[in-house]
């Protein structure tokens, strides 16, 4: 199982790498105008996403103007125009993550969204600026039942962290 697990995250790392490129490269490019203007990029992810945020601002290496998005509404009142956010999500039917895409949108807060792209735009995408399909559409590893296991949003949405974060280092260094 471990060999078909690993196969298939291959796959989905190179499937964003080929088909996601562009987008990544936008992104980069509307996340690095905060850094460089002296704004802030906030990182939000529910449940498990969480981690992304906690990778941007302790890791060994956090990413250029990293903030955790505040939890409060009214502290989320405060973003500048010039502020960033950067959206991780597993579920685009999530009413709590497409409340909170309407209510940045609304305040012209710019938000790059990661998360599984629909055939028709769900909510969130059109919310987001820019948005970047993580390319995870079920469970990885299939049973003996038929069944699939073995969903690795957080692996994904890392990934194409990094991918943003190695493009926004690049551009900022082109910057200065």
């Amino acid at each position: 199982m471990l060999k078909i697990f690993t196969t298939q995250l291959s796959g989905i790392f190179s499937r964003i790498g080929e088909k996601e490129a562009e987008s990544i490269e936008d992104g980069a490019r509307l996340l690095a105008q905060a850094v460089v203007s002296g704004h802030s990029v906030y990182f939000y992810g529910k449940h498990e996403l969480a981690a992304v945020a906690i990778e941007a601002s302790e890791s060994k290496e956090p990413f250029p103007s990293a903030n955790v998005l505040p939890h409060d509404q009214k502290e989320r009142a405060s973003l500048h125009a010039g502020d960033r956010v950067l959206l991780f999500y597993s579920d685009p039917e999530d009413e709590e993550i497409k409340s909170l895409v309407k209510e940045l949108y609304a305040q012209g807060i710019p938000i790059v969204g990661v998360g599984p792209s629909q055939t028709e735009p769900s909510t969130i995408e059109e919310h987001c600026d820019v948005h970047i399909d993580f390319q995870l559409k079920k469970p990885l590893v299939p049973a003996e039942d038929g069944t699939r296991f073995g969903y690795p949003a957080l692996m994904t949405c890392l990934y194409v962290y990094h991918a943003l974060s190695f493009t926004v280092k690049e551009i900022i260094e082109e910057y200065e």
